[in-house]
């Protein structure tokens, strides 16, 4: 006989039959091994920056660090689970397919802009395929998946109380609580835990980026609601209920718009899932939490304010009194409702439940409360009862504002990308490697704001359908599992982490929050979490019951099979992140000998060097640190062997990166020492589209092709000295244009970096045109220049120049050349000359 669970056949005899993770009724050494371990990389990594990806080697050690960590939990979980694992089903397929995710990663390398940030996103993407695997086997268990819920609120906690350490002002306690851990903590202060921008002081906890907090928030904010609703025990409701205050305090304290705007947006999306009476609870619980947080936000706003400035403990006192008391009324709030209002309305609303369209009425109520509420917060006087700096941002919410108008272009820019990448992708870190080529103004973003856009950027359409036909996937089965689940407790198991995953991914929209490693974990774990929730169906219909044939196995290869792949996989990501943490740490190793004071010898550093280059031999900051020193003995020693080791290394580095602006500017040095002018100017001017409004970039093109074509000039190479004069001209040209399409931005749109004209760049462009062959508009620019001091030698020599331009095509200008002769008066034969020549 067979018996049939989650869709699959089993011996009923069969030692080797498979119980099913979510009947376990006990956890195994490794189960607890795994979830324990997971525990600490929680506490861990948001101390990391949160892992910030960054593009830069200062970001970098952590990152590796957490994908050995993901690496080490992934073959815990295929020990732990490999028994138990079905990966046929409906459910656990999820955990073949997300590996899919870091193949698009793989296959983007072939067209990659840069190899070492292509490589790193590998490396993400395989930790985050990770995490969403031990998800999914993991968060079936049910012990285990009541104690995961817990440490992911009570690790958010420690986040919050810790973002409330620094905003009032004890960043020293701060610092010390985690400085023994983290490299974030400088001079005994945990870095821009509340950061300084053009609005002020923002809250951004351990993030250093209050955008990024504020989803974060979101997310947990909504996990928190469901929990303190769910809790049976008093304490867990008050604790909770506690905890509701300083959340919602602190998404206000963050002044992130963004999170302003899509909060209430994913709450009512959110209450669509839910029953009318727990919708009405939710909402009960979030006025009550957001009416609290109202009454102290203005003293705590102004006590922070001032205690980031100058110190006080008295008013640091005064803030934690405020914050506690107005929690502490909140979680006995909390606790009454649940208490009495609760189980009342979940007899009262009993019957309407049961109708399809019961759990549409109060969402859309909400949008209309919304809608009230946002009009009289940004329309009316209601705004004057918010703190001014929060005031500020509130009344700013428009399409018209600046950070608003700067993701339209960062969207736009991004799709002028995929236009030219659009199967495979420019390969990871192809958004931070390439928009200065594409981008509409001079801004400064490594990040497109938003993930759907930067992964199509880097994998192209290939990859973009592959995640979103993934993600449809998960939450299309897990709602649909979600509703036809009859047993409560059992449908609200794996809620939460829907929660979390809807609320980033959602206001990922809009920012770079998965940009944040330990962000995206996060989310590829909830999602695992989602997919431990779908029903264990067989992937096409029913499986026919037959008779078992003898020596049949009772299960299929396929677990194991997924076992020592993903085992072999785990330990590759780990040899790689290993050798790439003792590249940076050979790298560091060099960084200090070249800093320190000592004396050192070439052989001292270059060893380090060497040895960093071993792991990675095109990774642009060590190639241009050994470019440096190569440089530098070449300046003692004059052997031009240095140069040309130089010259090979970094020409190998920009094959792989050849985008990267530090080693184009270390390729252009070495042609300057060895003389070769021309390499260099064709550098330059062939990497001029690269970097369109980069004002130095324009100043080397400009200055270079001028002296090249005034030097073919005195050689009588007349050719040659049109050729660069033309380049020279053009570039000049197609400044102009960018600076006068600055003028076309939108009044509210910032324009980023400076990108404006300098006199020594018309100086240069002026004598360019007129080796070109076109004196008059040579004069028309060199005139435009001109001032009446005649001591500064840049205006004097414009003056001169002037003056030729205007002799070769006929004209002169008399007051002009009286004072030039009067300052020089070697002019009057520079001029006749120069200006008497035929080309």
């Amino acid at each position: 006989m067979t018996n049939q669970v989650y869709g699959n056949m089993y011996d009923e005899s069969s030692t080797k039959e498979r119980t099913p993770i979510e009947q376990m009724t006990n956890g195994s050494t490794l189960i607890w091994t795994l979830v324990s371990a997971l525990i600490i990389f929680l506490i861990w990594a948001p101390f990391q920056q949160g892992l910030f990806n960054g593009q830069q080697a200062m970001f970098e050690r952590p990152i590796y660090w957490a994908v050995i960590w993901a690496a080490a939990l992934m073959l815990l979980c295929a020990a732990a689970f490999v028994k138990h694992m079905r990966i046929t089903d409906r459910r656990e397929i999820t955990a073949v397919w997300v590996w899919l995710l870091p193949l698009t990663y793989i296959l983007s390398l072939i067209p990659a802009v840069s190899h070492y940030m292509a490589i790193d996103m590998i490396l993400i993407m395989c930790a985050n395929a990770a995490f969403f695997s031990i998800g999914v086997f993991l968060l079936q268990h049910r012990a285990a998946g009541r104690v995961m819920r817990a440490a992911l609120l009570w690790t958010t906690y420690f986040v919050v109380i810790y973002g409330f350490i620094n905003w009032f002002g004890q960043r020293l306690f701060a610092g010390s609580l985690v400085g023994w851990f983290t490299h974030i903590v400088s001079n005994g202060v945990y870095a821009d835990a509340v950061m300084t921008d053009s609005n002020g002081l923002r809250l951004a906890s351990v993030f250093q980026y209050a955008n990024t907090y504020a989803a974060f928030l979101m997310a947990m904010l909504f996990a928190v609601l469901f929990t303190a609703i769910r809790s049976v025990k008093v304490y867990d409701r008050l604790i909770h209920g506690f905890m509701l205050v300083p959340i919602v305090l602190s998404i206000a304290l963050t002044l992130s718009r963004g999170g302003l705007v899509m909060l209430p947006i994913v709450f009512v999306l959110v209450l669509l899932l839910l029953k009318p009476a727990r919708q009405i609870v939710w909402t009960i619980n979030l006025l009550l939490s957001v009416g609290l947080a109202l009454i102290v936000l203005n003293p705590i706003t102004q006590l922070g304010l001032s205690l980031n400035q100058v110190y006080n403990g008295a008013d640091a006192f005064k803030g934690w009194g405020l914050l506690i008391g107005a929690s502490a009324v909140n979680a006995a709030l909390v606790w009454l409702v649940g208490r009495y209002v609760q189980p009342w309305l979940d007899t009262k609303f009993a019957g309407w439940s049961a109708r399809k369209t019961a759990s549409l009425w109060l969402p859309l109520g909400g949008v209309l409360v919304i809608a009230v509420l946002a009009f009289l917060l940004i329309g009316t006087g209601l705004r004057n009862a918010l703190p001014e700096n929060m005031r500020g941002r509130v009344e700013n919410i428009n399409f018209q504002q600046h950070s608003v108008l700067e993701r339209i272009t960062f969207y736009k820019d991004s799709l002028k990308l995929v236009a030219d990448y659009p199967v495979l992708g420019g390969g990871g870190g192809a958004w931070a490697a390439l928009y200065e080529k594409y981008q509409n103004n001079p801004y400064i973003s490594n990040q497109t704001h938003n993930y759907f856009l930067q992964y199509l950027d880097e994998t192209g359409i290939v990859g973009l359908l592959i995640l979103l036909s993934f993600l449809v996937y998960v939450f299309y089965q897990y709602i649909r599992s979600y509703y036809r689940t009859e047993n409560e407790e059992k449908r609200h198991a794996h809620f939460f982490y829907f929660l979390i995953a809807f609320s980033i991914l959602m206001h990922s929209l809009l920012d770079f929050n998965m940009s944040y490693v330990y962000i995206s974990l996060l989310v590829f774990f909830t999602l695992g979490g989602m997919a431990a929730g779908i029903q264990a169906k067989p992937l096409f219909g029913k499986k026919k019951k037959t008779e078992k044939v003898e020596g049949e196995s009772s299960g299929t290869g396929f677990p194991t099979l997924y076992a020592v792949v993903g085992s072999v996989v785990a330990i590759v990501l780990v040899v790689v992140s290993s050798r790439y943490l003792a590249s940076i740490k050979a790298g560091e190793e060099a960084s200090a000998l070249l800093q320190g004071t000592g004396q050192i010898n070439y052989e001292q550093v270059r060893e380090p060097l060497d040895r960093a280059l071993d792991a990675r031999p095109t990774y642009p900051s060590t190639v241009s640190q050994l470019s440096s020193l190569l440089q530098g003995v070449y300046n003692s020693t004059q052997d031009v062997n240095y140069l040309d080791e130089a010259e090979s290394r970094l020409k190998a580095a920009l094959a792989k990166e050849r985008s990267s602006k530090e080693l184009i500017n270390q390729l252009a040095s070495v042609y300057a020492l060895k003389n070769d002018a021309k390499s260099s100017f064709m550098l330059y001017a062939d990497n001029l589209d690269q970097f369109a409004w980069d004002m130095q970039w324009y100043n080397q093109v400009i200055l270079q092709a001028s002296n090249l074509a005034y030097q073919a000039f005195g050689q009588g190479d007349f050719d040659t000295q049109k050729l660069y004069a033309e380049q020279g001209a053009a570039a000049y040209a197609k400044m102009q244009a960018g600076v006068e399409h600055l003028k076309t931005l939108p009044e509210g749109q910032l324009q980023g970096r400076e990108f404006a004209i300098t006199p020594q760049l018309t100086l240069n462009a002026g004598k360019s045109n007129y080796l070109a062959g076109k004196p008059e508009e040579a004069a028309t620019l060199l005139k435009s220049m001109l001032t009446d001091d005649y001591a500064n030698p840049d205006n004097l020599e414009a003056a001169r120049w002037y003056l030729i331009a205007l002799k070769k095509s006929g004209q002169t200008d008399q007051a002009v050349y009286d004072k030039v002769i009067q300052a020089d008066s070697s002019a009057k034969e520079q001029i006749d000359t120069l200006s008497s020549i035929e080309f």
